[in-house]
């Protein structure tokens, strides 16, 4: 295995295996795993570490497989600065929300945010707060919180790949938004959007692609206005 790369806020560069996150402190184990040491949590700027195997076997799975997979995982890493342990602990929230866990689902976008101040991976808690706003019949809410990312997405003509995977995930719960309250040709333009400027993660331009033709057979004639 390829040793993780740990960027510590003063500019020294770790090499090793982080084995867990524990009691404010990343425990990295070094020397062929002989030692395994502890390091304060507070002073890891970033962590350069492939997405651990479970990230994979969720791919298309159930949400309670979900659940079952990332909850141990996200158990053992929370806090860890890496872009997939954000990822990770989006995916559970969303799968709580889908398996009717909505108050663990809000917890633990609460959680992101206060854990990762700043990040851009922020817009991902946006779309998922959205998206249980919806859920609960909280159109208007949805929308609120949606516009400020559509409005900034709008003006990103040149977006790069993980600004439009980002952005998609805003653009499609936007667009059940908008279908929520029967603004079918402006839902339309929605997932339209992701298919041809935020395309850039297939399974997401595909999705919308199925949310437009599902939208497009039940409204007959349907176009953008």
């Amino acid at each position: 295995m390829a040793d993780d790369q740990i960027k510590k806020k003063d500019g020294t560069i770790l090499t090793g295996q982080v084995t867990k996150v524990e009691g404010g402190q990343v425990f990295i184990s070094s020397r062929g795993g002989r030692d395994i040491i502890p390091y304060n949590l507070n002073d890891i700027q970033s962590v350069e570490m492939a997405p651990p195997a479970d990230m994979e076997k969720v791919k298309d799975a159930a949400p309670a497989t979900v659940v079952a997979t990332l909850e141990p995982l996200v158990k053992q890493y929370t806090g860890l600065p890496a872009v997939w342990m954000i990822e990770a602990m989006t995916q559970l929230a969303e799968a709580y929300a889908a398996t009717g866990k909505q108050d663990q689902a809000g917890a633990m976008y609460n959680q992101i945010e206060q854990l990762y101040p700043g990040s851009p991976y922020l817009v991902l808690v946006v779309a998922g707060k959205a998206k249980l706003a919806l859920l609960n019949g909280k159109v208007e809410e949805a929308i609120t919180a949606l516009k400020p990312l559509i409005d900034q997405a709008n003006q990103n003509v040149a977006p790069s790949p993980t600004e439009g995977s980002l952005y998609a995930q805003a653009f499609l719960v936007y667009g059940q938004a908008l279908e929520a309250q029967k603004k079918f040709p402006e839902a339309l333009e929605a997932y339209l959007t992701v298919k041809t400027i935020f395309y850039q993660k297939s399974d997401l331009a595909e999705q919308a692609d199925q949310f437009a033709a599902k939208l497009r057979q039940q409204n007959p004639g349907l176009s953008i206005e």
